[in-house]
């Protein structure tokens, strides 16, 4: 994984793929990654607490925030960033720097010709939408650092190729929905990437919208921008008049003129911002929609965060995680990972302050009517499962300031299935003859799982026992687990 704004020298590997192949700046990206790799490196797992409970109050009450640090890959995340891996490749076909009519196509841009140029862009486009607080932002910057952001080439197969790539650029789309602050943003992330301070001093000066534009068209062309990520695009819904048509526009540009993809990123709100216009909305889901849908109280992902999250506490006693709990920890967040991170926080917080030294139901439901009492107009409306109160969950939250308050207060389908196993099992224990409980991905399935004892040691799991059973492949038909009609699952099935 590389870190944010590093610099990297080219090395170019082979690519499988017919257009990809003598392309220098696809063959100098990351390979392709199956979805194992891509989960394990994604992933951020900080050490568990192990015998820091053990220690004082007040050092675990610092320990606490590193479950705030937590990355748990979902299918979700597979399935972006396959469609990132895609987008940025796909849009670097029709720019490779070897072939003339690229450097062409870069001259037109600069003198103001580009209509006139012939160039066929390749880009696309991608949504990710979704509720505040889903993980949208999370999941993406977990993918981006996969990939560095900028590349220096210098040769290329014998070939002298002095460039700088830069592969991608996630900027926010200014409250106020403006193109000229989405135009200085650019070229503060471009700065970042490359590690000094040269466009953004340069232009800010620049009121000019055409001007900035302009810039922005030629430093994006010649630096062979591969991504650019608009979050928080939602705030295109206050601009002044004219304003939004002048920034999706805009976009549209870069897409067709530029051949930059774009993904747009955005609360669910953010989908009535390309309804008026076909062209924009044709663009908006060029590859598609990735929807951070709110997931259901039996979502087998869900049960596969929470899992993950209730590793990581240090409060003296450890309460084994029951359906009851599951069950109020999705009713106090409905689904929201980043409310469930901030109810597990706090209440750990409070049972250490006071000495409760557990997570119980009472506590949580406390900690959510008190601490977390800024949140329950936002998730009453979740609750209501209301369509026109669900609508305004976005105006219903509190500013990001009040919510940061909170959290300081306390110190004073199948192949689902297969992609949630290969994500469960990141999380097991790898220490020799350790007993493995059988997951909770399990329970949300229906199938029978091992459970803890009123002193907290592992259980025998059904699943542990039809693993180690001398015919495993008749235990398991036995026990119902093989799926006996291929179509049993299928909805044209059920109806028929």
């Amino acid at each position: 994984m590389t870190p944010v704004g590093t610099l990297v020298v080219a090395e170019y590997g082979d690519s499988p793929i017919a257009q990809y192949q003598g392309n220098p700046l696809i063959e100098a990206l990351p390979p392709i990654r199956s979805e194992a790799d891509a989960a394990a490196s994604m992933a951020l797992f900080p050490d568990e607490p192990g015998d820091e409970t053990q220690l004082s109050k007040e050092v675990r009450l610092h320990c606490i925030d590193r479950l705030l640090q937590l990355v748990q890959p979902l299918p979700i995340h597979l399935e972006l960033e396959s469609a990132l891996s895609s987008l940025i490749r796909s849009g670097y076909v029709g720019r490779n720097p070897l072939a003339q009519a690229t450097w062409r196509h870069a001259y037109s841009l600069a003198v103001g010709q580009a209509a006139e140029n012939g160039f066929r862009s390749t880009a696309s486009t991608l949504s990710v939408v979704g509720l505040s607080g889903i993980g949208k932002s999370t999941a993406l910057e977990s993918i981006l650092r996969l990939y560095p952001q900028a590349i220096r080439h210098r040769k290329y197969r014998g070939q002298e190729l002095i460039q700088l790539q830069i592969p991608w650029l996630k900027i926010e789309c200014p409250f106020d929905g403006s193109l000229t602050g989405l135009c200085h943003a650019f070229f503060r992330a471009l700065d970042r990437a490359i590690g000094e301070e040269r466009y953004a001093r340069r232009y800010r000066s620049i009121r000019g919208i055409v001007q900035l534009v302009h810039q922005i068209e030629q430093i994006a062309s010649t630096h062979f921008v591969g991504m650019l990520i608009i979050d928080e695009l939602q705030h295109l819904r206050v601009a002044k008049t004219g304003g939004k048509d002048n920034m999706l526009n805009f976009f549209v540009n870069l897409i067709n003129s530029i051949g930059i993809p774009v993904v747009f990123v955005g609360t669910n709100s953010m989908i009535e911002l390309f309804a008026d216009v076909m062209r924009n909305a044709r663009r908006a889901t060029g590859l598609g929609l990735s929807d951070f849908r709110q997931p259901k109280s039996d979502d087998p992902a869900w049960a596969l965060l929470v899992d993950a999250a209730w590793q990581y506490q240090w409060v003296r006693h450890v309460e084994p995680l029951t359906a009851e709990l599951r069950s109020v920890l999705y009713d106090l967040t409905q689904g929201v990972t980043d409310f469930l991170i901030k109810l597990l926080v706090l209440a750990q917080r409070h049972a250490i302050h006071t000495g409760e030294e557990r997570l119980t139901v009472k506590l949580l439901r406390t900690i959510a009517d008190t601490r977390m009492q800024l949140l329950k107009p936002a998730l009453d409306a979740l609750r209501s499962g209301n369509v026109k109160r669900m609508a305004k969950f976005e105006d219903l939250l509190p500013p990001d300031s009040q919510i940061a308050a909170m959290m300081e207060a306390m110190d004073g389908d199948a192949h689902v299935s297969s992609r949630l196993t290969m994500l469960q099992d990141m999380r097991r224990p790898r220490v020799e003859n350790a007993e493995i409980l059988v997951p909770a991905l399990a329970e949300a399935s229906g199938i029978a799982s091992g459970s803890a004892t009123e002193t907290g040691s592992a259980v025998r799991s059904d699943a542990r026992c039809l693993v180690e059973h001398e015919a495993p492949l008749a235990a398991l038909r036995d026990a119902g687990w093989i799926l006996v009609d291929a179509l049993e699952f299928s909805t044209v099935y059920a109806v028929c």
